[in-house]
């Protein structure tokens, strides 16, 4: 499965900032079992300047594949490529210098406790060598810059759980990284702080032009800042595309994750159909489909709903309940007849009871 986000369209050719080609890893199983493969050919471009959500449970293949773009692991096969450099075929002192060109965010960012945020910061430059004044200045400039100012000089036991998440971001940004891989970067933190940090991502990457990859379960770390997303199923690409165009695809795996109804109550004697709308067409209201239906002499109760905003369209998906005048299930005449029209305007409909 090959994808291409960015100016090129999908399956474009163009290389992007991360380009996997063929990416497989197998590992031996103890023992000399059967060998376990954890990825199996993921071709995965990524243009610069966007942010990239990878999903998928527990197993799917998201640690291995962090590990591979980092060059933790060496593939079995195929390539590994960032801003231009196969960082699989590195080892020893050039690997050391790629890796300066991808920034690292932890679940928990593991600071020094022995060191203030500043000296957290400072911390890869003064493993790379940077000399102290140039340190001293790139520190000040990403103190301002995740928002830190006045607390610098804090050790981590004096700053909150989001405080230590923006020094981690700021930690991995110190040497100008053209990607900043973030692994789980909210899921140890509550609600109104994971929306912080997700509103700093999205304004680093506007203001730095940053590639950002988040590996997350969270479907609302996707839906709140990434642009495209990808589906890792048993070490494979399951779905991949552009957010918005995923989320619309009421067939897709991850559709209902990003856009879940609600569960509908039990007991309905009528037929139930679910509409996703918003994307495309006339519709924009649920009203819309409850007048609909009542011309083709069905009345329509809303049953569950949910609006999303998705890269900045609202995206609807409600459940309908059809019923003739009389109380009883819409005919199957009228049921075509409304799907019909539905699908005329845009509105994808899939019946799912009756």
């Amino acid at each position: 499965m090959n994808q291409c986000f960015g100016p090129g369209g999908p399956g474009c050719l163009t290389a992007g900032v991360i380009t996997l080609d063929g990416l497989t890893k197998v590992f031996p199983a103890p023992g000399g079992g059967d060998p376990v493969t954890a990825l199996e050919g993921i071709d995965l471009h990524l243009d610069e300047g966007r942010v990239h959500g990878i999903v998928g449970r527990s197993g799917a293949g998201k640690s291995t594949l962090i590990r591979c773009l980092t060059g933790l692991e060496k593939p079995t096969a195929g390539r590994v490529e960032v801003d231009g450099t196969d960082i699989a075929a590195l080892d020893g002192a050039a690997l050391r210098a790629a890796r300066r060109n991808i920034g690292m965010v932890f679940q928990h960012a593991n600071l020094l406790d022995s060191r203030t945020a500043a000296q957290n910061i400072s911390h890869p430059l003064e493993i790379a060598g940077v000399p102290r004044a140039q340190r001293e200045a790139r520190v000040a400039e990403l103190v301002e810059l995740v928002g830190l100012s006045g607390r610098e000089h804090n050790h981590p036991a004096q700053l909150s759980g989001g405080q230590i998440q923006r020094v981690g971001i700021a930690r991995g940004l110190a040497a100008e990284p053209k990607v900043l891989l973030c692994d789980e970067p909210t899921s140890a933190l509550d609600g109104s702080t994971t929306r912080q940090i997700l509103r700093l991502i999205a304004d680093l990457r506007e203001r730095l032009g940053i590639t950002v990859v988040i590996i997350t379960h969270e479907m609302g770390v996707v839906r709140e800042v990434c642009d495209t997303v990808t589906l890792l199923q048993d070490g494979r690409i399951a779905q991949s595309g552009d957010l918005l165009e995923v989320a619309g695809d009421p067939h897709g795996p991850l559709s209902g994750e990003l856009i879940p109804l609600p569960p509908a109550p039990t007991g309905i004697d009528a037929v139930l159909v679910n509409c996703d709308y918003g994307r495309t067409g006339r519709f924009r209201t649920s009203e819309d489909l409850v007048r609909l239906a009542d011309e083709h002499g069905a009345e329509a109760h809303i049953v569950a709903g949910i609006i999303e905003t998705i890269s900045g369209t609202q995206v609807g998906r409600v459940q309908l309940a059809l019923q003739n005048r009389t109380g009883e299930p819409i005919s199957r005449e009228g049921l075509a007849a409304f799907l019909h029209e539905l699908d005329a305007e845009g509105v994808v409909a899939t019946e799912v009871s009756a």
